[in-house]
């Protein structure tokens, strides 16, 4: 019975868990993985020797599962670290050359380019920004806000959406200068101050906190 046992252990194999999961590359259907050091090439549907499964790419990303945990990766947060152990929607950000933060956000289904700025109240756009985003300003409440050029006209709203990666928001506070600052969009503290962040080694890692 012994040898037997041993035997039909033999035959099982032993699946591999993927400790950590980096986006590489998107070409196609197909997506560019780097999974515990090795690259791997997946086409959607396929499945790592490490037990990655690709399920579909887009121009802008790939979602994968691991374990029955499903993750979006984007070209701008590409790195799921301990992957099998992660519960909650995670992006990382790597700083430019003068440490600053930028990610790319989808704002009420539609795409635009963020800096971090903890010193914002809440998300910034400015005028012509908001006018592509299709934002309705006959709603919103106007305001008087100070910037370094001084006092301002702008407009206070609230969006219905906010997604940076796999971590989505709704109801969140934005403001809309009447001009054309700031010149790219401010990730302020309506967004930052209902998600966990940390950084680690220089990367700045946000969390879902649901």
């Amino acid at each position: 019975m012994r040898k037997i046992l041993i035997a039909l252990l033999c035959l099982i194999p032993l699946a591999a868990v993927a400790q950590q999961v980096q986006l590489k590359g998107l070409f196609g259907s197909s997506a560019m993985l780097e999974i515990d050091g090795e690259q791997r090439l997946l086409r959607a549907g396929q499945k790592s020797p490490e037990g990655v499964r690709l399920l579909e790419t887009t121009t802008h990303y790939a979602r994968i599962s691991v374990n029955g945990k499903v993750q979006k990766l984007t070209l701008d947060a590409p790195i799921a670290s301990n992957y099998s152990r992660s519960e909650r929607a995670e992006v990382r950000l790597t700083p430019d050359s003068r440490g600053h933060y930028s990610t790319s956000a989808w704002v009420n289904g539609r795409r635009v380019p963020m800096m971090v700025d903890t010193g914002a109240t809440s998300i910034a756009f400015n005028y012509p920004t908001a006018r592509r985003l299709g934002l309705n300003l006959d709603r919103a409440r106007p305001i008087q806000v100070s910037t370094a050029n001084g006092v301002t006209q702008a407009y206070r709203l609230t969006l219905d959406t906010v997604t940076i990666g796999g971590i989505k928001l709704h109801n969140v506070e934005a403001t809309v200068q009447g001009s054309d600052f700031p010149q790219i969009t401010l990730l302020g503290n309506s967004f930052l101050s209902r998600v966990d962040m940390e950084q680690q080694r220089g990367v700045l890692i946000l969390r879902a906190r649901d």
